[in-house]
């Protein structure tokens, strides 16, 4: 018999096993959901991330690779260098294709990635916010963020900092990579790149800045210090390198009167002194040369080389007792003004064999003497002759205390000590700084406060003050 509530309940199921099974199927409502395919979408996804650090690798090697060292590989016969050296003739140009590279890329990634991505997170942010009921309406909202700060993160690191690091750690390898790829998308794209290029131009006159965009500008003669230092610092070059390369670069500019022997340091003769007086005078001094004057130090009418003296005397003893401008071993004196640039008077006086020059002020009064070996001190700094003995430019007794040489110039004490005393004009060294200080002639033993410095005149030749000691207050 039948069950009599199965005749009344139409929905009843059966104790067929089958059926029941069957039925429960029929009954059962589709909970599948068809989940986007997400292969392509990653795919595409970190070929365009890709190409987004090729284009960044491109803008950075092109900014810093040299092209002196592109230059060279080319006339070695490498072809990929000869393809970065013309777009190194236009940087500009190739700057602006790889601008249109990375907006592109950046573009596509957008369209690409981000829909998919979003469909795919939408669900379990749906499932994490539905316990918070305000915020279960914003799941679609805040996965279209959380998708653009995942993309905008991978953007970063593998298209942008990461091949731009490359490319500044290794421009030369980077430059050479990328070459051949870029000039032809940059065929492919030309007039994007002109369009871009010409814009860029045009904003760049409107605002009132001219030259090249891209990174091969002539560097200055800072610019190039500043290289040397931070190269020093990061202990690429020994510090007594950089401070070599720094005085040659320093070297062009600097004028006569700032390397010349002051006139208050000249040894000279008299033209009618007679080589035997000159021969004592260079016992006492060693000085390979002197000048020669006629009644004083402003009238100097010739040099007198001590190697011709020497190589006369031994011929003919006689001389000892001669005048020395009657023994005729006078040379004529080279004059310069003590105003004029060392660099091009260090050219002039190597090119005509010139050692010693008569500076003059501009009263024409002798102001100094410059000599070749004055002019090389510039450059590899001071040299001690074998026969003086002198106190060192600047001598360190502990505990901060430091003797220096006052006739030493401020920025080579600067320098030596890391103090920051000012330089000036009026002045070159540092006791021409204390003068300018003080506005007097100091007295032995006198100390002069300026900030935290006390300089204590330890020396002075007359009115010359010749030895200091720099402390701290």
């Amino acid at each position: 018999m039948q069950d009599p509530d199965a005749i009344h309940n139409p929905h009843h199921v059966c104790y067929n096993t089958t059926g029941i099974i069957q039925r429960s199927k029929l009954m059962e409502p589709s909970t599948q959901v068809t989940q986007p395919n997400l292969l392509w979408p990653i795919l595409g996804g970190l070929f365009i991330v890709l190409a987004n650090a090729f284009f960044v690798t491109v803008e950075f090697a092109i900014v810093t690779v040299r092209r002196g060292q592109i230059e060279r590989l080319t006339e070695a016969g490498d072809r990929n260098a000869g393809l970065m050296a013309r777009m190194l003739r236009d940087p500009d140009w190739a700057i602006a294709g790889s601008q249109v590279g990375i907006t592109m890329a950046s573009i596509l990634l957008g369209i690409v990635a981000e829909e998919p991505l979003r469909h795919l997170m939408s669900p379990a942010l749906v499932q994490v916010l539905s316990r918070v009921p305000f915020l279960a309406p914003l799941a679609a909202a805040l996965a279209t963020v959380l998708v653009f700060l995942i993309l905008s993160f991978i953007l970063m690191v593998l298209g942008e900092q990461t091949p731009k690091t490359i490319a500044l750690r290794f421009p030369v390898q980077s430059a050479l990579a990328v070459a051949r790829p870029m000039a032809l998308f940059a065929r492919v794209v030309t007039p994007l790149v002109w369009l871009v290029d010409h814009s860029t131009a045009l904003v760049l006159r409107l605002l009132g800045v001219g030259g090249q965009t891209g990174g091969h500008g002539i560097h200055t003669v800072e610019e190039l210090k500043e290289v040397v230092r931070e190269s020093q610092a990061e202990g690429v070059i020994p510090y007594g390198d950089e401070q070599m390369l720094l005085r040659a670069m320093a070297f062009g500019g600097r004028f006569v009167r700032e390397a010349m022997i002051p006139r208050t340091d000249i040894v000279a003769a008299a033209k009618t002194d007679t080589v035997g007086d000159l021969l004592r005078t260079y016992k006492d001094s060693r000085h390979s040369r002197f000048p020669i004057y006629e009644d004083d130090l402003d009238h100097i009418c010739g040099i007198v080389t001590m190697k011709e003296v020497l190589a006369r005397a031994v011929d003919d003893p006689s001389i000892v007792s001669r005048s020395l401008a009657e023994v005729g071993v006078i040379q004529p004196a080279f004059v310069v003004p003590e105003s004029r640039r060392i660099g091009p008077l260090f050219n002039e006086m190597r090119r005509d064999r010139v050692h010693m020059a008569v500076v003059i002020d501009e009263f024409g009064g002798t102001a100094g003497l410059i000599t070749s070996e004055e002019l090389a001190e510039e450059v590899v700094g001071r040299l001690t002759d074998e026969w003086v003995m002198e106190p060192p430019a600047v001598a360190s007794m502990g505990s901060g205390v430091f003797e220096i040489n006052a006739q030493t110039r401020v920025d080579e004490v600067n320098e030596a000590l890391k103090l920051d005393l000012p330089t000036s004009a009026d002045y070159e060294t540092v006791a021409g700084f204390l003068l300018f200080q003080i506005r007097r002639i100091p007295k032995h033993g006198e100390v002069i406060a300026y900030e935290d410095l006390r300089f204590t005149v330890l020396k002075m030749v007359g009115p010359k003050i010749e030895r200091l000691r720099v402390e701290r207050k």
